[in-house]
């Protein structure tokens, strides 16, 4: 071993610098130690290979006949061309108007509580859990199971993580559903115009777990009509991709579970990465990665210790974990403030903690955290170390500022508060290793993006710009 990979090693373990007179064969030679040392490997992903129930969970994903007011889709907040999310601080769903950046609330008082995550990778192996609060996860002991906020009423024949969380937006009033008094916008063609929201009329007076079995079961009355009505074409055609997908269930025995497998299933093979350039050094290209990246990849698993929340394959321990990021928006409930975890277990050491998001294509999913607070990765890095303090008004809807300030702040995870900071160059090291988690292939989703759906309704994506 070299004098200066040992410096190297020896440095990164310790916290220190690196030294400015490694050249990049010594950085590389010290970056493949650490690979061996950690058993990386390049990340496994399904094959690309559609089929009708791809093509029926493709339909449902940027279809907005899902949701109550006809103008919403999962797409809508999960935009292909915005990183799967959609470039707001906190999403706008139902009761918005336009698409990314320029979507706006009719009533800013109905604002959604929280950013919209990614969903790149969601349906890999290591994925434990989904949402900020990780209100759904899998559960192992004393049989593997899933558990949601639908509790007992969870419908039985869901296959994956990825249907259960595709489940819940369908019945959330800022999300997808809207409000019992809503009507579809007027200008809608195809007969969608100025409908009434039953489906949200339908939950009126109902509370958990019933509310929501109640939205699906509506919801699937919509898709495929009912007997002795005429059906619309719309509803023809869902038929028709229902019973290519599952050619051997009858209509009358499909449910909403079947609905949300479609879903899942198309998110798992269409945001899956694949082929990145980090990917590809880990395969053997050593000449894929630069200088800075290489930089970037020793402090990430080194002196920076990114890697002690954000390891493994996805970059994510999908644990719980406090930055003590400021409130920002309406909060989760009448308190103004979002506890993070705590919310959706009410366990109070849980209070301000959020899921450790996985980091491939993190480059293209600006802003980040749970409410949009950090507006580059830059910031977002610094944060770590730091709680970011308020330096913006408060957001329409939300609370004055300050709510829970004092509790938040001595939440933040003692680890992260003990680790040295990295400085502006370190910073953008990180950076520069990050960018080598992009997809390539992130732009190009010709196979993605339908350009019609079933209802005739406009596909959001489609107006997205990207």
């Amino acid at each position: 071993m070299s004098r200066i990979v040992a410096w190297l090693l020896r440095g990164l373990a310790l916290g220190l610098a690196l030294p400015a007179a490694a050249d990049e064969g010594d950085l590389e030679r010290a970056l493949e130690r650490i690979i061996a040392a950690r058993g990386l490997e390049p990340l496994e992903t399904p094959p690309f290979v559609p089929s009708a129930k791809f093509h029926l969970g493709q339909a449902l994903f940027f279809d907005p006949i899902l949701s109550g007011t006809r103008d919403v889709a999962c797409a809508t907040c999960h935009l292909p061309g915005r990183g799967t999310s959609d470039g707001l601080a906190l999403s706008v769903g139902a009761g918005g108007e336009g698409i990314a950046e320029a979507r706006r609330l009719r009533d800013p008082a109905r604002l959604h509580p929280r950013n919209a995550l990614d969903l790149w990778n969601r349906g890999h192996a290591s994925v434990r859990n989904m949402f900020w609060d990780g209100r759904v996860a899998v559960v192992e002991a004393p049989v593997t199971r899933f558990r949601s906020p639908m509790g007992d009423l969870l419908p039985a024949g869901l296959e994956s993580l990825l249907a259960v969380q595709a489940l819940l937006p369908l019945a959330g009033e800022e999300e997808m559903l809207g409000l019992a008094g809503d009507r579809s916008p007027p200008g809608l063609g195809g007969g969608h115009g100025g409908r009434p929201n039953e489906i949200a009329l339908a939950a009126r007076g109902l509370e958990g777990p019933e509310r929501i079995a109640a939205v699906h079961a509506v919801l699937m009355r919509r898709l495929f009509g009912t007997v002795g009505t005429p059906l619309a074409d719309w509803q023809v055609a869902y038929r028709r991709l229902f019973d290519a997908a599952y050619p051997d269930t009858p209509l009358g025995a499909l449910t909403i579970a079947d609905l949300a497998n479609a879903i899942g299933h198309f998110q798992a093979l269409a945001f899956a990465t694949r082929d990145t350039p980090w990917d590809r050094y880990l395969a053997g290209d050593r000449a894929v990665l630069g200088a800075e990246a290489k930089r970037g990849a020793l402090l990430f698993y080194g002196k920076a210790r990114c890697a002690a929340c954000h390891g493994g394959p996805l970059f994510s321990d999908f644990q719980f974990h406090s930055l003590a990021v400021p409130q920002a928006g309406p909060g989760i409930d009448d308190s103004g403030d979002d506890r993070g975890r705590y919310e959706a277990t009410r366990i109070p050491r849980h209070r301000y903690r959020f899921r450790t998001p996985p980091l491939r294509n993190v480059t293209v999913t600006a802003p980040y955290f749970h409410n949009g607070t950090a507006t580059s990765l830059d910031e977002a890095i610094a944060a770590h170390r730091r709680p970011l303090l308020p330096r913006r008004p408060p957001l329409p809807g939300g609370p004055p500022g300050g709510a829970g300030e004092t509790a938040r702040r001595a939440s933040f995870t003692p680890t992260l508060a003990r680790a040295p900071a990295p400085s502006r160059t370190e910073r953008a090291h990180l950076i520069a290793f990050l960018e080598s988690l992009e997809d390539p292939q992130l732009h190009n989703r010709a196979a993605i993006v339908p350009t019609s759906v079933p209802s005739g309704l406009p596909v959001p994506a489609a107006s997205s710009g990207r």
